[in-house]
């Protein structure tokens, strides 16, 4: 299948926030929303016109930041937490804007059970396992018990803002050891480069929602599985951003940087 062909079947509709419809009580299954482009975030575009409110509206289950990059977004049942600079949680206003977040109202397949010690490499490599259309978008959710998980969040930008990697730089991260919780994300193919990080971006929360974070790595002891394939994906762009392609050598770089802070 070729790029124009995948695209053209996961049905990727671009919107500005004007012109989007009011949120239906329910969302067709398997329908990602996401709030502007990996290219913009990477280019310091901190800053949303979509409110946590209307975001919700969308989806239950997701992950994204807050304007000027203030932490990382954890979305679980359908309530948001947003992950300070310390990796504490807190409830996220729905009033907050994003710049960037996915969402979807999620749908899985069958509980899979995963038994571990499996690394971050291991995961993924399980996680690839069940997929029944390699190469398609998925969201996934894993509750479980973790050996260790490393998570990350970024102090708030103030403006003029710098590119994502230079805000990166300053990340603060937090080992937690022996943790329940649930990991949330979701993993993009190569064909949609320009508007979603490629491969795997899981965030996580602690049982109790206290603590969480973007997941760095991780080791899994046990756990249970859901995955959701996704068939249609609704960007909304913000005023001031286009969709350009090519940046996978920028997201190249910045998975680097953070596995070297």
């Amino acid at each position: 299948m070729s790029e124009l062909e995948f695209l053209g079947a996961l049905q990727v509709e671009l919107l500005r926030h004007r012109d989007m419809e009011p949120a239906h009580p329910a969302h067709p299954r398997h329908q990602a929303f996401q709030s502007s482009t990996v290219e913009a975030l990477l280019d310091g575009a901190f800053d949303g016109d979509l409110t946590l409110d209307e975001l919700l509206e969308h989806g239950d289950l997701g992950l994204g930041t807050l304007n000027g990059l203030d932490g990382e977004l954890v979305v679980v049942d359908g309530q948001a937490w947003k992950a300070d600079l310390a990796c504490d949680l807190v409830p996220a206003p729905a009033s907050a804007r994003t710049p960037y977040a996915v969402v979807v109202p999620f749908s899985p397949g069958a509980r899979l059970a995963l038994e571990g010690p499996l690394d971050e490499a291991g995961l993924e490599a399980w996680l690839a396992k069940p997929l029944t259309e390699p190469g398609r978008p998925v969201a996934v959710r894993i509750d479980g018990r973790f050996t260790r998980v490393q998570v990350r969040s970024v102090p708030r930008q103030t403006r003029p803002y710098p590119p994502l990697a230079e805000a990166i730089a300053h990340q603060h991260i937090r080992e937690l050891t022996d943790v329940a919780g649930t990991m949330v994300g979701f993993c993009f193919p190569d064909a949609l480069d320009g508007i979603e990080l490629l491969g795997w971006h899981l965030h996580f929360a602690s049982q109790d929602r206290r603590v969480g974070g973007h997941v760095l790595g991780c080791t899994v002891a046990e756990g249970v599985v859901h995955v959701d394939s996704v068939t249609e994906l609704h960007v909304e762009l913000p005023p001031t951003v286009d969709v350009h392609r090519g940046t996978a050598l920028d997201q190249a770089g910045l998975r680097q940087l953070e596995t070297e802070q």
